[in-house]
Formats: C-alpha cells, sequence, structure tokens
C-alpha cells in the first residue's frame, strides 16, 4: 500500500512542478512589461532590477500553487486513469477513497508550506519590494508623472497634470503646488493650459516650461489681503536634484500585506478599540446634547423661560426667540459632528476589515490546495470516459469561480458589506460543495458527464 501511495504521488508531482512553473509565467507576464519599462526609464541596475523582479513573484505564488495542485491531480492521475491503472486499483480493491488519501496528505503538506510562506516570507519580500519601489520612484522623480495624479517631484514640489505625451514630454492643463516647508498650509500654486518637462541629465536637474498660466501666492495666510495673481505667456520652473542616486530611505511603516498574522490580528484589534472609542464619543456627544435639549423642555425650564423678572412680553419673546435660535445652533453642530464621526467610524472599520481580509485570505488560498484535490480527483478519473478536454474546461472554470469569488469576497468585505471571514471563505466552502459530490458519485462508479442509460 505505501508503494501505491509513494506512486500516486510521483504521478502528480511532476504535473504539478509543470503547472506551477506555467501558471508563474502567465501570472507574470503584465509585471514584466512594466517593470521593463519601469527599468528603461529609470536606469536601474541589473540587480536592483533582477530583484525587483524576483520580489514581485511573491504574490504570484500564493496564486499558482493550488491552480498546479488542480492541474497536477488531473493530468496525474488522469494519465494513471488512461493507462488502465486506476482500473486495476479498483480491481485489487483499492477504491476511490483510499487514492484520495494519499493526495490529501501531499496537498495539506503544500498548503502547510505555503501557510508557512504566507507568514514567514510573503510579507517581508512584499515590504522590501514596496521599499525599492519607494526608492526607485524618488530616483527620478520626473518619469513617474502621470495623468489626472498627484506626483511629488520633491519634498516641497508638488505637479498635477490632466494630459501628458510621453514620446515629447508635453503636459496640459498644469497644477502646481510649491510649499515653502513642510508645515506650509498655503502653498505657492501655478496653473497653465499647457506646458513641457525638460530633463537636464548633463546638471542634474529638470525644466519644466509653462504656457498662459497663472501664479497664485499667499505670502501669509493670517493676512488676505496680501494674496496676489500673477498672469503669465511663459514661466519656467527649475527643479534641482531631479535625478538622485537610488537610496535606501529607510522606510518601516507596513501595509497589511507586508504583515504576517501576528501582526494583522494585532492591527485588526487596534483599529477595533479606535473604533469602539469613536463609538463612545459620539454616545457621549448624543447624550450630552440631548440632555441640554431636555433642560429646555422640562417644565421648570419652560417656567423660567416665560418668567421676565425685569422686562415686558417683548423681552420674554426675545429671550424665546434666542434660546430657540441657540437651541437650532446646537443641533445642527451636534448633527455635523456626529456626520463627521460617522465617517470615522467606516474608514476605522475598513481598515480593521482589510487587516483581517488579508488574515483570512492567507489561509484561505492555502486551503484551496485540499479543496483543489477533491474537486480535481473525479474529473481526472471519470476523463478517460469522458474525454479531457471537458475535465481541464471544468477544471479551468472551477479555478476562474474560485478568483471571481475571492476578488469579489475582499471588495465587499472591505466597503464593509460582508464579513471578512465570510468573504475569504466563501469560495472554499462553495468548491468544496461541489466536489464532495463530484467524489461520491465517482466512487460509485458513477460519472457526472455521461447521461445514465436505463436498463
Amino acid at each position: 500500500m505505501i508503494l501505491l501511495q509513494r506512486h500516486l504521488l510521483r504521478a502528480t508531482a511532476g504535473p504539478f512542478a509543470f503547472g506551477f512553473f506555467v501558471i508563474t509565467f502567465v501570472l507574470i507576464i503584465d509585471n514584466l512589461y512594466r517593470y521593463v519599462d519601469l527599468f528603461v526609464t529609470k536606469g536601474v541596475s541589473f540587480v536592483v532590477a533582477t530583484e525587483v523582479l524576483l520580489l514581485s513573484l511573491g504574490y504570484t505564488f500564493a496564486l499558482s500553487v493550488p491552480m498546479a495542485v488542480l492541474i497536477g491531480v488531473l493530468m496525474g492521475v488522469g494519465q494513471l486513469a488512461t493507462d488502465h491503472e486506476i482500473t486495476a486499483m479498483k480491481a485489487s480493491g483499492v477504491g476511490l477513497y483510499a487514492i484520495l488519501r494519499p493526495l490529501l496528505f501531499g496537498a495539506a503538506l503544500v498548503a502547510a508550506g505555503l501557510t508557512a510562506y504566507n507568514h514567514y516570507v510573503f510579507p517581508e519580500s512584499n515590504h522590501r519590494l514596496a521599499n525599492l519601489l519607494y526608492d526607485i520612484k524618488h530616483k527620478r522623480p520626473m518619469m513617474e508623472i502621470r495623468e489626472q495624479m498627484f506626483t511629488d517631484l520633491n519634498d516641497l514640489t508638488t505637479i498635477f497634470v490632466k494630459e501628458k505625451n510621453e514620446t515629447t514630454n508635453e503636459i496640459r492643463d498644469v497644477v502646481i503646488l510649491e510649499r515653502s516647508g513642510p508645515g506650509d498650509v498655503s502653498p505657492t500654486m501655478t496653473t497653465a493650459a499647457r506646458g513641457l518637462i525638460v530633463p537636464l541629465p548633463d546638471s542634474n536637474a529638470m525644466r519644466i516650461e509653462l504656457f498662459d498660466g497663472e501664479i497664485h501666492d499667499l505670502p501669509d495666510d493670517r493676512d488676505l489681503s496680501q494674496y496676489t495673481v500673477t498672469r503669465f505667456r511663459r514661466h519656467d520652473l527649475h527643479l534641482r536634484d531631479a535625478e538622485r542616486d537610488l537610496e535606501d530611505t529607510g522606510r518601516t511603516n507596513r501595509g497589511d500585506r507586508e504583515m504576517n498574522f501576528t501582526a494583522l490580528l494585532g492591527a485588526a484589534a487596534e483599529a477595533r478599540l479606535d473604533r469602539r472609542e469613536t463609538l463612545a464619543g459620539q454616545r457621549e456627544l448624543a447624550a450630552g446634547a440631548a440632555a441640554r435639549q431636555w433642560q429646555l423642555l422640562d417644565a421648570p425650564g419652560r417656567g423660567g423661560l416665560a418668567a421676565a423678572p425685569s422686562g415686558g412680553p417683548a423681552e420674554t419673546r426675545g429671550r424665546r426667540l434666542e434660546m430657540l435660535r441657540a437651541t437650532r445652533q446646537e443641533v445642527q453642530r451636534v448633527r455635523r459632528a456626529s456626520e463627521f464621526q460617522q465617517s470615522v467610524l467606516r474608514s476605522k472599520q475598513a481598515r480593521e476589515n482589510a487587516f483581517l481580509v488579508e488574515f483570512h485570505k492567507k489561509l484561505a488560498i492555502p486551503a484551496a490546495c485540499v479543496v483543489f484535490v477533491v474537486i480535481g480527483l473525479p474529473m481526472a478519473v471519470t476523463a478517460s470516459r469522458s474525454g479531457r478536454g471537458v475535465s481541464l474546461t471544468l477544471a479551468l472554470a472551477f479555478y476562474l469561480v474560485y478568483y471571481l469569488f475571492l476578488v469579489g469576497g475582499e471588495q465587499l468585505a472591505d466597503r464593509g458589506r460582508l464579513d471578512p471571514a465570510v468573504a475569504m471563505w466563501a469560495a472554499d466552502a462553495v468548491l468544496a460543495a461541489i466536489g464532495i459530490p463530484l467524489l461520491v458519485r465517482a466512487a460509485h462508479e458513477g460519472s457526472w458527464f455521461q447521461r445514465t442509460r436505463s436498463p
């Protein structure tokens, strides 16, 4: 029996490796094009370019491994079925469930390895990749200017362009913000109908030629009378140190994809605590407003409002109107504060959901290796009777359904419309619900791909 189990694992190991490399290559094609273009324009060394390419494979590995398991089972067991080895096993008393056990064991080992990879390797490689791309972006920021996006040319200058010609470096509908320092709240704003980016590599600088625009300046934000507008037909903006050497900026903050399981749970707990504190503050604000309103509505309060010790009916009426006006302003202030806190609550809930989504996704994707074995085995066994093309087509369909469930669930969970655990594990649950009946049917010598004839 041990020899048989080893034979099954060896039969699926080769197709698994083949599927892993093919799927990885297919998924990395888009990254290859984007990064090659980036490296050509940035002038990054070959060593750094290779490091970025290798680090970018991290997320691809997480997706290609489950698909490789499915391909390995389909091709490996399918070949055994074609060679009638599965039939010989059944004739010897080895049922489909006995064939399933070593495959589940192998898939469990792969899932355990992928889980460890998601905890130890993937977050660190993602963090290194994010830092490297950040450093490359700040090496030559002019090459990162994109349409419909704000781009920091340096620590004090930000540019926005509506249109950009990548060939001629011509730009249109330009807005440039120049700050005098990190804490400047009223930067100088320059607008122009069109412009031209002129790199000056010999002087390590860059010139932006602007045409038909205005310069809006407020030297002192406390004195609006100093606000000036200067119109120009041409204005040249010179930026020094536009091309800097690639340096490690030492970025330490991490996003959700740069955290391991422990960090994700800690970040989610911290976000949950912040959300609860904000909710408690909102309730306290509403309770205070309600208490103040009740003081105006109870009998003693109304009596004091109606009484006018030193005044006639006109003064009493004036006091009532002033009190009503103050009450209305207080209600409006509380309403605006409540709406603002509601938006803060939604943002903190979305932040907590993002951490929990990443946590469950790093567990649900490895678990898909086991689910794909349950689905792939019955399809591989029946492929000899129903055609391998049908089996492979259904395998691709199952993987497409799984990927759509994964992406759609992540979007819904990030928006707070679905619980993160449900969103990430729904794909595994649905495919398992489909695969188990298929497995039971195949174990009882039935086929879902052939119509059963009545005797």
